[in-house]
């Protein structure tokens, strides 16, 4: 099985803030650094105020809303993409992060939790919001200088080990525009730069996360996934197999490598990482086994 088809790929941000909540761009400013910066797509997100789908300048511009959640342990933070007038309206704070990740769902929406280690989310939060369309592996603004916890594999790859696999998709949430601006990113596969091909390619996974190297293939055949990308220096293959003999491997500009599949693996995912130290991440890959 082949993960990428002959469709082309769009470069898309799905999670910003500008002046309409705490962000110190406008929305024109926010969409023109981005248009600049040769994104095809991006989404609005500002907290509790729904952005409005449309165009700028041949960009296009998906309808988001980020609805925060405060615990005394934990945040929880849901990107929503797609949501309309009447449905976000009937969204309230009081709702709780489940009941409103629900209500987004009827409507239509596709959910995503942001952050989740910044968070501090727990595997039974996560659990009540799904299914979850994606969750964020990178969040930029969750890294130094702000923060430090930008990087959310370890709470995803728990879920994963106990049968939730969840999509990874890469953002900015960038509010501050210093610098952590168009760092992470996703590459979507669609038919056609539109909301309905976008949406279509989300719900089937299309896409993988990025801070810059590129996958070029990913291919599942019998016991061997093998994988084609930009230059590496390394390629890492995990699973919920603890123990792996040879599931990282590294060199000099290295374009493809391979792993065989264990009789204990539910499901396999793969970062690769170039010279200057930037990941990508492929969404989870389930491992079905023949019954013997």
């Amino acid at each position: 099985m082949k993960y990428f088809t002959g469709q082309p790929f769009f470069k898309g941000n799905l999670h910003l803030h500008t002046t309409v909540s705490d962000g110190v761009l406008t929305p024109e400013q926010a969409c023109e650094l981005h248009r600049e910066a040769r994104y095809d797509f991006v989404a609005i997100t500002d907290h509790w105020k729904l952005s409005r789908g449309g165009w700028h300048q041949g960009m296009l511009l998906l309808p988001g809303v980020e609805l925060n959640f405060e615990h005394s342990v934990q945040a929880v933070h849901l990107v929503c993409l797609g949501l309309d007038e009447a449905a976000f309206s009937s969204i309230e704070y009081g709702d709780g992060a489940a009941i409103a990740a629900a209500k987004a769902r009827a409507a239509g929406a596709r959910v995503i939790l942001a952050h989740p280690a910044w968070s501090l989310n727990t595997p039974e939060m996560i659990a009540s919001l799904l299914p979850l369309t994606a969750v964020e592996v990178y969040n930029t603004t969750s890294g130094p200088p702000y923060n430090g916890r930008a990087d959310s594999s370890g709470i995803i790859d728990v879920m994963a080990s106990n049968g939730a696999l969840i999509n990874l998709v890469a953002v900015d949430d960038t509010h501050f525009y210093e610098g952590e601006q168009c760092q992470a990113y996703i590459m979507l596969q669609a038919d056609a730069l539109t909301e309905e091909a976008v949406f279509a390619a989300l719900d089937a996974g299309r896409f993988y996360a990025t801070r810059g190297p590129r996958f070029e293939q990913i291919e599942l055949q019998g016991d061997t996934l093998r994988v084609s990308c930009s230059p590496a220096a390394r390629i890492l293959f995990l699973s919920n197999t603890y123990w792996v003999k040879g599931r990282c491997i590294e060199g000099r500009g290295m374009t493809s490598a391979e792993y065989k599949i264990r009789d204990t693996d539910r499901f396999v995912r793969v970062i690769v990482t170039d010279a200057q130290g930037r990941e990508a991440w492929s969404n989870p890959i389930p491992i079905e086994h023949e019954k013997k």
